[in-house]
C-alpha cells in the first residue's frame, strides 16, 4: 500500500510496519518500528521524548529478515510523539 504523498518525495511510499534495530553505537542500540519505506529512506516510530537529532547518523537492520543488511542512516526529519525520518547512505562512495 503507498503512503499518502508529500510532493517534495523523489519516491513513492511504502507503508509497511516490521520491527527494526537502531544501532546508535556498539554499547547502545533499541528495536523500533518501521512504519514506511521508499527507495531512499524509511520513517522509524519512536514515541520517546528524546529523538535523535537532525543529521545524526547510525545503522539500522530488519528483523523481519535473517542476515538482513545492515545499513548506516541520516536523520532528515524529526516528528516529536511519532518518530522520525532517515535516508539511506551510501557507503560504497567512501
Amino acid at each position: 500500500m503507498l503512503a499518502e504523498q508529500n510532493n517534495k518525495r523523489k519516491h513513492p511510499r511504502l507503508v509497511h510496519r516490521a520491527k527494526v534495530l537502531v544501532i546508535y553505537s556498539d554499547e547502545q542500540s533499541e528495536q523500533l518500528q518501521m512504519n514506511d519505506f521508499s527507495q531512499t529512506g524509511m520513517f522509524i516510530g519512536c514515541a520517546h521524548e528524546k529523538l535523535p537529532a537532525l543529521g545524526d547518523s547510525f545503522h539500522v537492520q530488519s528483523l523481519e529478515i535473517d542476515d538482513a543488511p545492515v545499513l548506516r542512516v541520516s536523520v532528515t526529519r524529526l516528528v516529536p510523539g511519532q518518530g522520525f525520518a532517515v535516508e539511506f547512505i551510501d557507503e560504497s562512495a567512501d
